[in-house]
């Protein structure tokens, strides 16, 4: 079976700071087992300490509090296993308040901030 490192093109967008957002891509070393949230958090512990994301969840599907878009489709990211040599787009999920990258305010729909 091919080792071959999955594609994360993650997006990247800092309110305070940035202009525009922007999408940055990472390659992960894949692993048996390996899930999307802990390739995220590969990503902000090997490659990008800046990468902001909901890294608390129960690990077993229940909470919801990683679900992201993957592909265009909410998902969450911790029961998404990873196949060597994919390429995924990760985006913040849509209809809640950005707070920085893949980070959302799941307290605040869009529209309904203050």
């Amino acid at each position: 079976m091919s080792n071959a490192p999955v594609t994360l093109i993650i997006f990247r967008y800092d309110p305070g700071i940035d202009s525009a957002p922007r999408y940055e891509k990472y390659d992960v070393p894949w692993r048996e087992g390996l899930l999307l949230l802990s390739a995220l958090k590969y990503v902000r512990e090997n490659l990008d300490e800046t990468l902001a994301f909901r890294d608390y969840c129960c690990g077993c599907s229940w909470c919801a509090s990683c679900i992201m878009m993957v592909d265009g489709k909410g998902i969450q990211t911790c029961s998404r296993p990873l196949k060597p040599g994919e390429s995924l787009t990760v985006e913040p999920m849509r209809g809640f308040s950005l707070i920085k990258d893949l980070a959302v305010d799941f307290g605040v729909k869009w529209g309904n901030a203050p």
